[in-house]
């Protein structure tokens, strides 16, 4: 769990300093970015299926109230990112054609 709260929190501040990122247009860079990506969904997909299945033998009442939780879970992060993008305007989307990140 804790190298997933890492993992998301580095793709966070990625996403921050866009369209500008440290080692951006580099190998390492993009390496690191499709490393990181993998490995937080991959970890996440699986710790969602061993809670599942555990819940899956508590019986039908847990494995249901175990989807509300993620629903709920898909809700709050909705709403918390919902303000960083259009109310303050945190992420920034790069021009075509543009090289912003020049030194």
């Amino acid at each position: 769990m804790a190298a997933g709260v890492i993992l998301g929190s580095y793709l966070m501040v990625l996403a921050a300093l866009s369209p500008c990122p440290p080692l951006v247009g580099s190998t390492a860079g993009i390496v690191l970015v499709v490393l990181a990506w993998s490995l937080f969904l991959g970890l996440l997909s699986y710790l969602k299926v061993v809670i599942g299945s555990l819940l899956h033998e508590a019986g039908h009442s847990a494995l249901l109230w175990c989807g509300a939780a993620i629903q709920v879970g898909s809700l709050i992060g909705a709403l918390l990112m919902f303000p960083m993008v259009s109310i303050y305007h945190l992420f920034h989307s790069g021009r075509d054609c543009q090289d912003n990140c020049a030194l």
